[in-house]
């Protein structure tokens, strides 16, 4: 997926993503859909399942994730042509075999990421259901969704299992999630510098070296894992021309803001939701 330095820090930061690899463990694999499980010392964990969608070149092009922690679903879908500003809602029906399940859902959008908690109502009636698709004001979109059903049964069992208990001694804790997106843009931030050609100046490019050693050493354990996710699930690509402006605002803002600011202003962002929603997208 051609994620944004931006989004790809706050699919982390919101989803609790695979950069967090220490903190997952898969659980089971129910065709195209890979289930995870998040450990806990008490209650029950958090579980996700999720399906990729690729496109002819074999880049990731949308992404669909169903969690369930603590009883509750939520439907996350994120496609690499969308473009939303943080935290804004919208009312988007979900549509299944072709007709408005339920009440309304009120999505929150963030960059390339729609996600809303579910009605637990439509759940039994989606599950049944033979075609899934959200209704926009320009069109409907199809939402693959091939063995739902199997798939939340796993999903399900996930949250029902007891968590496992390390049989020796707890390794020392992960870096915050959020400094661990800061360093991930800061990983994109270095490839589109050194790989595609953005203009940078020599000043800025210091900055962005010197901002990556301040965090190396606490993220030195991760290394191999956070760059095997950044090549694999994230699929950063140079970014296009419309996206020069985004990357050098991401760019000013990672040298201006200390890692913590900086961190701190990704989990604002993930947090903002505007009192009521406005118009369909």
């Amino acid at each position: 997926m051609r994620l944004s330095p931006v989004t790809a820090a706050m699919l982390a930061t919101i989803l609790g993503g695979p950069l967090a690899a220490a903190d997952r463990a898969p659980f089971e694999t129910v065709g195209s859909w890979a289930i995870e499980r998040r450990g806990g010392e008490t209650g029950a964990p958090a579980c996700r399942m999720t399906r990729t969608e690729q496109d002819a070149q074999g880049e990731i092009a949308r992404l669909v994730i169903l969690s369930l922690d603590r009883g509750g679903f939520t439907l996350a879908v994120a496609d690499r042509n969308w473009d939303f500003s943080a935290g804004a809602r919208f009312a988007v029906p979900i549509l299944l075999d072709g007709k408005p399940g339920g009440s309304t859902p009120i999505w929150t959008g963030d960059g390339q990421i729609l996600r809303t908690p579910l009605p637990e109502a439509i759940v039994p009636a989606m599950l049944a259901a033979r075609a899934l698709a959200l209704r926009f004001a320009d069109g409907d979109m199809a939402v693959a969704a091939p063995d739902l059903a199997a798939a939340v049964a796993a999903l399900r069992r996930c949250a029902a299992a007891a968590p496992s208990r390390p049989a020796i001694a707890a390794e020392p804790p992960l870096p915050a999630r959020a400094r661990m997106a800061t360093y991930t843009v800061g990983l994109a931030l270095q490839a589109g510098l050194q790989n595609c050609g953005m203009a940078a100046t020599d000043a800025q490019r210091e900055a962005v070296e010197a901002k990556m050693a301040a965090l190396r050493t606490e993220m030195a354990p991760y290394e191999t894992a956070i760059r095997a996710q950044v090549t694999k699930s994230r699929g950063f690509a140079c970014p296009t021309a419309d996206k020069e402006a985004e990357f050098q605002e991401a760019l000013r803002r990672f040298i201006a803001l200390s890692p913590d600011e900086f961190a701190a202003a990704i989990d604002r962002q993930a947090g903002a939701a505007p009192a009521a929603p406005v118009a369909k997208p």
